[in-house]
């Protein structure tokens, strides 16, 4: 069996007065990090990473130096790959403000553009918890989704956009501090949709529950006519889906009745899709 490393990066970043930080920088050098992985953000912010984690849990580490240094404030992220569940953690005056571990709900691209004054190219939302919406606020200002507002959509307040599977409609907050964003996932070639509710501008969300076609058109008049073109535009699509799943399912009860290993799901063969 082969053993696969998965890559970890853990960042703390430290922010107080520059004198205090250059001293806190030559206390930590090989302690936390090496000299070269430490960067100053800006005057008074120093930014230590660590590639394939620190050798014991970062929330350990991070109470270690918080204890150490309880006049600066701290903030501590730990994440795998590619931003993969990232958990976030802060410190100040030596105790532990939050700690929160993001678990995104549902995320999808956005095309991008250069010209556009918008900062990312991608939307993440996540189930809002107190402590989760401070660090995203603090630790990923890349995830507000206001500046969305520019692009086209189907209806007045709405924008749109496919990654060529899931279809996202989404009804931005109505003011910065808002939670009344509203997001439909619509799912033509298996005909399935996703409401997601209480959207705030960083993607945070209240509740999502999956849902009938009809019941999100019913909800979403406004999107009544986008729904049905997507709807017809896939029937095709979806009329085949079925019939591969009826194909698998009879080979699943044969191969269950040969007394075979079964490796896959037929009766939901999109386990992730919410």
């Amino acid at each position: 069996m082969f053993s696969v490393a998965t890559a970890v990066t853990t960042v703390f970043t430290l922010t107080g007065p520059q004198d205090r930080l250059r001293q806190i920088a030559q206390e930590r050098a090989y302690r936390t990090c090496a000299p070269d992985q430490m960067a100053w953000e800006n005057d008074t912010t120093l930014v230590m990473t660590l590639e394939n984690g620190i050798g014991t849990s970062f929330l350990r580490h991070g109470d270690g130096l918080s204890d150490d240094y309880p006049d600066v404030s701290i903030r501590g992220m730990e994440y795998f790959d590619c931003f993969d569940d990232p958990g976030f953690a802060k410190w100040q005056g030596g105790q532990l403000v939050y700690e929160a571990d993001l678990i995104t709900v549902f995320g999808i691209l956005f095309p991008t553009d250069a010209s556009k004054d918008w900062p990312g190219c991608s939307a993440s939302f996540w189930h809002r918890s107190p402590p989760l919406s401070a660090a995203i606020a603090e630790n990923c200002p890349d995830f507000d989704l206001l500046p969305l507002r520019q692009l086209a959509g189907p209806a007045p307040g709405w924008v749109e956009t496919s990654d060529g599977f899931a279809t996202l409609f989404l009804r931005l907050p109505s003011t910065p501090d808002a939670q009344d964003g509203l997001g439909v996932i619509f799912y033509p070639g298996i005909g399935r949709s996703t409401l997601l509710t209480g959207i705030d501008r960083f993607g945070g969300v209240a509740r999502f529950r999956r849902q009938a076609y009809g019941q999100v058109s019913a909800q979403c008049p406004e999107l009544r006519a986008v729904l049905r073109e997507c709807w017809k535009a896939d029937e095709k699509k979806r009329r085949k889906a079925r019939q591969e799943r009826q194909i698998l399912k009879r080979k699943m009860r044969k191969e269950i009745r040969e007394g075979k290993d079964i490796l896959f799901d037929l009766f939901d063969p999109d386990p992730w899709v919410m």
